[in-house]
């Protein structure tokens, strides 16, 4: 897991330091609605985090290219009253690929802007607690999928966003009534994102 990290880390450098023009924008997410299932959890509360970092390279004078990084954390807790008072804790580190649109202009200096994007988990940590033993993700695999349209301001950008993020944590079981169940996020999302380019 450290060698892809330290492999995700060199190529968004590369990627900065190689292509002329590029920008590198900051994504904060604030969902307003939210519709989540974690495969094992019934009736539990979960509460997530995210956070984006992009490199944005122009195609065109409105059209471009991102390549970027989302970290995304998760807590999951059984209710009260549950007998066998389960609570996980997930990481995920996943890369990005989108690209953006922004030609349509309201005036001279507020524009539309439209952005899409695939993730790919890269690695991950998943920690499940419950009967009295401890389980530790031995790996992470899924797909995450973000849209958005917004307008745009100089180097600020304020927009309605779409997300979906479908987790697998390898290794981490859960078992109700002697039938066990693989931990598995289903999260989508319905929000407000800010950005700013620099």
């Amino acid at each position: 897991m450290k060698l892809k990290k330290i492999l995700l880390t060199l190529g968004l450098l590369f990627f900065a330091t190689q292509v002329f023009a590029v920008k590198a924008k900051i994504r904060f997410l604030f969902p307003v609605s939210s519709k989540s299932v974690v495969d094992g959890f019934d009736n539990s509360t979960i509460k997530t985090s995210e956070f984006v970092l992009a490199f944005m390279m122009p195609l065109s004078q409105h059209t471009q290219l991102g390549l970027g990084y989302s970290y995304f954390n998760a807590r999951i807790k059984d209710p009260l009253t549950s007998s066998e008072g389960y609570s996980g804790s997930f990481r995920a580190h996943l890369l990005e690929l989108g690209a953006g649109y922004s030609g349509f202009e309201l005036t001279r200096t507020i524009s539309l802007v439209f952005e899409s994007a695939v993730r790919i988990p890269v690695s991950g940590e998943g920690e499940l607690q419950g009967n009295e033993t401890t389980q530790d993700a031995t790996g992470i695999s899924g797909m995450g999928y973000y849209f958005s349209s917004g307008v745009e301001y100089g180097n600020l950008e304020i927009s309605l966003f779409y997300q979906r993020r479908d987790l697998s944590f390898d290794g981490l079981t859960v078992t109700r009534s002697g039938q066990s169940t693989d931990v598995a996020l289903h999260i989508t999302e319905y929000g407000i994102a800010f950005g700013y380019t620099f």
